[in-house]
């Protein structure tokens, strides 16, 4: 039989402010496109996109990049990776089954670490159990204050600047163009 998650973490649902004399920006994406499977590659079209994220955030002074352990993330974050060397941070598949303590604990880390620093997620829509937690991007987007829809179609790109005296400036605009699977 399956087992019954129980006692799953809650979400934390402070305002979240980057420490004191600090602007700290999150950028949240989901990763580029693949077919079907249970660890699938990336497909042409989510090459081209991973390229594109490294076009759009070369520029950017990216100072660690964050993304869970699946071969879509990994290649998603590739390009941009070698362009700009950035600090990166792989989320093991265990670490991510329970989304809204890795939202949590994300978020708690980049403050800690990368205070004043430009940090990408690169997430996932799942693992999604209904009535008990969302995937990473959601809860990860609903720790940062984001309030609507996600990020989560693949052209979706999603800023949070963390201020150190009010509440996250959230904006939201697409990159590489529309996805055949949106």
């Amino acid at each position: 039989g399956a087992a019954v998650m129980t006692g799953c973490t809650p979400l934390d649902t402070t305002t979240v402010y980057s420490p004191q004399g600090t602007t700290t920006t999150i950028i949240m994406v989901r990763h580029a496109e693949r077919d079907e499977g249970l660890d699938p590659p990336l497909n042409a079209e989510g090459l081209v996109r991973a390229q594109a994220l490294a076009d759009e955030l070369q520029d950017a002074g990216v100072t660690a990049i964050y993304y869970p352990d699946f071969i879509r993330n990994v290649q998603t974050a590739e390009p941009l990776a070698e362009l700009s060397d950035p600090t990166i941070r792989v989320i093991t598949q265990l670490e991510s089954a329970d989304t809204k303590a890795l939202a949590n604990r994300f978020v708690d880390e980049v403050l800690a670490d990368f205070a004043g620093g430009v940090v990408l997620w690169i997430g996932n829509t799942g693992p999604f159990i209904e009535g008990v937690q969302e995937g990473n991007l959601q809860e990860i987007y609903y720790r940062l204050g984001g309030t609507g829809d996600p990020p989560l179609a693949y052209a979706d790109f999603t800023t949070f600047v963390l201020h150190d005296d009010a509440p996250p400036t959230i904006t939201t605009r697409t990159y590489g163009g529309p996805s055949s699977l949106d």
